[in-house]
């Protein structure tokens, strides 16, 4: 990676949380609790019969769990080119990844505030819950985009610094992105925390962001 290279992934980088960072901040602005304030729309039946699986789930271990893939993956994806490669390196793939994540954190709160979906917990409780801005965030699913794009920032870094890797690795990683990726939407669902289509955009969203940002490299 050159100099000048390095400057614009930089900037990428800074550019991507700055935006994600004002989004957040500014929810109290554009936010509105409007499950508390007009209570008649947000009934279990005007979900769509699909997304309505998820009000039989509320699974505290499910969604234990899918912190912890979370976090785990988060980490590992980070943490490995550090005692795979040399110094320089790992800058430059810890830094490719921060980008995708900026842009991903970006996204998903833009997306957010547009749709201003309530979390499925509100329906439960629309006067209390509902009056929080801050679980109007059900669309997209955080965790299931930011699995998908840590696991497959990793399996192209291994494609990237190891190109005569075998088929059956590569397969085993793309596999990796696959399983860990859905396992963390399930545990989204069954936790009660998302619907399925959230995790099915969040596994899009994820995706996309990141092959984007990788074939710059």
């Amino acid at each position: 990676m050159t100099k000048d290279s390095t400057r614009k992934w930089i900037i990428a980088l800074i550019l991507g949380f700055v935006i994600w960072s004002f989004l957040y901040f500014a929810r109290i602005y554009w936010y509105t609790p409007w499950c508390a304030v007009n209570p008649s729309p947000c009934m279990a039946d005007h979900v769509n019969a699909f997304d309505r699986i998820v009000f039989q789930f509320n699974s505290v271990q499910a969604d234990f769990w899918s912190n912890v893939i979370q976090n785990f993956v988060g980490i590992a994806v980070i943490v490995a080119p550090w005692f795979l490669f040399t110094r320089k390196i790992a800058l430059e793939e810890t830094l490719i990844t921060g980008t995708v994540a900026g842009w991903n954190l970006a996204w998903l709160e833009g997306m957010r505030a547009i749709v201003q979906r309530p979390r499925p917990l509100v329906f439960q409780s629309l006067f209390g819950d509902g009056a929080n801005i801050n679980q109007y965030t059900s669309f997209y699913s955080g965790h299931t985009s930011f699995v998908a794009l840590a696991t497959l920032s990793f399996f192209f870094l291994m494609k990237r610094r190891f190109p005569s890797i075998s088929n059956t690795a590569r397969s085993s990683l793309f596999a990796s992105y696959l399983l860990l990726t859905i396992l963390t939407g399930t545990l989204r669902v069954l936790g009660g925390r998302h619907y399925p289509t959230d995790v099915l955009v969040g596994l899009c969203m994820g995706t996309i962001i990141t092959v984007y940002f990788q074939r710059k490299y």
